[in-house]
């Protein structure tokens, strides 16, 4: 009787060791998971963000190059976009510059206001805004 017992035992230590070990090894791998997913999304994030601003500076260029560019275009790079809104104002006083990037579920907005364009271009403001 006494060797029924033990045996009993052994496989009842056993079971319960891989429910525990099973249980560390799902909860590790569900982590590890979320883990890639937020990776994923600060990557889709700072590439929003780089493609606003690199938007940001080829429509600041066009403006300078001349003063009648007014901007209403989608620029396309890789598995992004950014869109050039209508510039306000005219001449070379007084401009207001927004762009905007998309890459997977995020965007970025971003909002210039200037002051002069040429000779030296004078930017009053550069933000990071929620809508226009």
């Amino acid at each position: 009787m006494i060797k029924l017992n033990q045996g009993f035992i052994a496989i009842s230590t056993v079971l319960v060791l891989s429910a525990i070990f099973l249980s560390i090894s799902l909860g590790m791998s569900l982590r590890a998971i979320a883990g890639t997913d937020i990776s994923i999304a600060f990557a889709e994030r700072e590439k929003a963000r780089l493609l606003a601003h690199g938007c940001l500076d080829y429509a600041r260029m066009e403006l300078q190059r001349t003063l009648d560019y007014q901007g209403n275009e989608v620029i396309l790079i890789g598995e992004g976009d950014c869109e050039i809104f209508d510039i306000e104002g005219s001449g070379n006083n007084n401009r207001v510059l927004m762009v905007e990037s998309t890459v997977g579920n995020h965007t970025v907005r971003i909002k210039d206001m200037i002051e002069q364009i040429s000779p030296n271009m004078i930017i009053l403001s550069s933000e990071r805004v929620v809508s226009f």
